[in-house]
């Protein structure tokens, strides 16, 4: 039960130093400071938003304890908690320093002055009310006549336009009923606001601007734009990064994330280590790695990576020590990059590290068309019959440009093909008499093209001398060939 007469009832809008200041300028006619020793309350575990204090000042006033702790902004050595959450105190501020002048007119005397919750948030600019921009107190106090005489009558300035549709998320946030997406529901209301401000900022001002340092109406516009994209969900977010990362001026081939993605990157990389800013950074980590050339070891915004999933023409030249033009023209010749594309278009390519570093050994380990024969164990006329067939393949396939000179074959290409010869019986196992590919296609046998692709499918017998793998070892039925031909 309340010791105070009369009782004056909390303001479910009101920060709880705003109604212990009522209260107390009322029944003392002072400051809060006053009413609390007088009610033996330690003044500074209150004003710091102990629960243990609000609890004693609930009992004292006869009001509910857990309505006023979620009115509690408590205050702690680098941060500030509010419903369980924890919050940077540059986001919300604990001392009284915006208000509204038309609100405290509204309020009437001085005693009546109300400092409402939504304005200790750095986001809220305006009067979620009256539309009116808030006014600055630049002496902050714990209650608003610390530092305010009056309201002015001359301070109130409409805003134009309507107003932002994030301000009236918070506005419900913090008053109920509280009916949001999901994927905001799990988020703090600083990990909602400031990732869509940070957002909307680039994509409104570009990669140089300085969001914190924005004028107030410009914050407030490009926490919109964020907002509006941030509520959307996690594809939404990916969306509109992908848009940041286009919009990069970052031409060099090494810009990094900094230069890709401006002060979004920075704030997550740097500069919110203390307050956890929600999903934002792995979907950034994750845009990251999707889009850039990262080799093992590197470390994205505190994630390791383990192991290279691309490459960019750049890291290609520095692992392979292959100049960057000729390493261009390579890849170009592979079909990997477009004819006639510059420098620049060169620089922002990705590959796949696994497809591409394979690639790259075997131009490396490349064999000229004039060794292949030996290589296989066939005669020329051979390789040149499976190579017109298209069952032996060049390297650089011969539509494209760079086929006709320099024709060169991949040797894990060739060794795939002696592999398949080599997995066939060993003629020691069958009484038949067998004869070589030659032999068998001078007796009626069919062309060397037609016969190889029997054996390649299965269609067509064959067997293998216990040597070194080659064309020249495999052996085939004569009577058998004949009759499947």
């Amino acid at each position: 039960m309340s010791t105070l007469r009369p009782y004056i009832p909390f303001d479910l809008r009101e920060t709880l130093l705003s109604y212990a200041a009522r209260l107390s300028a009322v029944h003392t006619g002072k400051g809060m400071r006053r009413l609390l020793n007088d009610l033996r309350i330690p003044v500074e575990n209150f004003l710091m938003g102990r629960h243990e204090a609000v609890e004693a000042f609930a009992s004292a006033t006869g009001g509910d304890a857990e309505i006023l702790k979620s009115a509690a902004l408590t205050g702690k050595k680098d941060h500030v908690e509010f419903r369980g959450a924890k919050m940077a105190k540059t986001f919300v501020v604990r001392q009284a320093d915006k208000y509204c002048p038309v609100c405290l007119a509204e309020d009437g005397s001085p005693y009546a002055w109300r400092q409402q919750l939504i304005w200790c948030f750095a986001p809220a600019h305006r009067c979620v009310h009256h539309n009116t921009s808030l006014c600055r107190i630049t002496q902050k106090g714990f209650d608003l006549r610390d530092g305010l005489v009056a309201p002015g009558a001359g301070a109130v300035t409409p805003c134009d336009g309507d107003q932002p549709e994030y301000l009236a998320w918070l506005d419900n946030r913090l008053h109920g009923p509280r009916e949001e997406p999901k994927w905001l529901a799990g988020q703090t209301v600083q990990q909602v606001l400031e990732t869509s401000m940070m957002m909307g900022a680039v994509l409104e001002h570009g990669h140089k601007v300085r969001p914190h340092k924005l004028r107030a109406n410009d914050q407030e516009a490009a926490a919109d734009i964020g907002f509006a994209i941030y509520r959307e969900g996690a594809g939404a977010v990916t969306e509109a990064l992908d848009t940041i990362r286009r919009r990069s001026p970052a031409t060099a081939v090494q810009a990094g994330p900094l230069a890709k993605y401006g002060p979004l990157f920075d704030w997550l990389d740097r500069r919110c280590n203390a307050i956890d800013p929600g999903p934002v950074r792995d979907l950034l980590r994750n845009h990251i790695i999707k889009h850039d050339a990262l080799s093992r070891g590197d470390t994205v915004l505190g994630y390791e990576i383990k192991e290279r999933r691309y490459h960019s023409v750049h890291s290609l030249s520095e692992e392979t020590s292959i100049p960057r033009v000729r390493m261009s023209r390579m890849l170009q010749k592979l079909g990997k990059i477009p004819a006639g594309a510059t420098h620049a278009e060169c620089g922002l390519l990705r590959f796949d590290a696994q497809e591409i570093t394979g690639l790259i050994a075997d131009f490396q380990t490349a064999i000229e068309m004039k060794d292949v024969p030996a290589y296989i164990g066939a005669s020329k006329n051979q390789f040149q019959t499976l190579y017109a067939g298209g069952i032996i393949r060049p390297l650089v396939p011969r539509d494209k440009p760079g086929a006709v000179r320099n024709v060169v074959f991949s040797r894990r290409h060739l060794d795939t093909f002696l592999e398949t010869l080599n997995a066939l019986p060993v003629a020691s196992e069958t009484g038949k008499e067998l004869h070589t590919i030659a032999y068998a296609c001078q007796r009626g046998a069919g062309t060397t093209l037609n016969l190889v692709y029997g054996i390649l499918s299965g269609e067509t017998a064959a067997w293998r001398r216990d040597t070194p793998p080659g064309l020249s070892q495999v052996l085939v039925s004569l009577t058998d060939a004949v009759g499947a031909e």
